[in-house]
């Protein structure tokens, strides 16, 4: 049930998501990290802050 409901929020926009990768590096490219959706498994890569 709960599992349905997750699903549900990840159709709707809303993930849960979950810390891969993180490349550190300094100058104008800066860090980022990859994360990924626990729930439907979508990967994104994001500028860490």
């Amino acid at each position: 049930m709960l599992k349905q409901i997750y699903r549900w929020f990840c159709y709707i926009g809303l993930h849960r998501y979950e810390k891969i990768d993180i490349n550190f590096s300094f100058g104008p490219g800066g860090s980022t990290e990859t994360v990924k959706c626990k729930d439907c498994g979508i990967k994104k890569l994001r500028e860490k802050r």
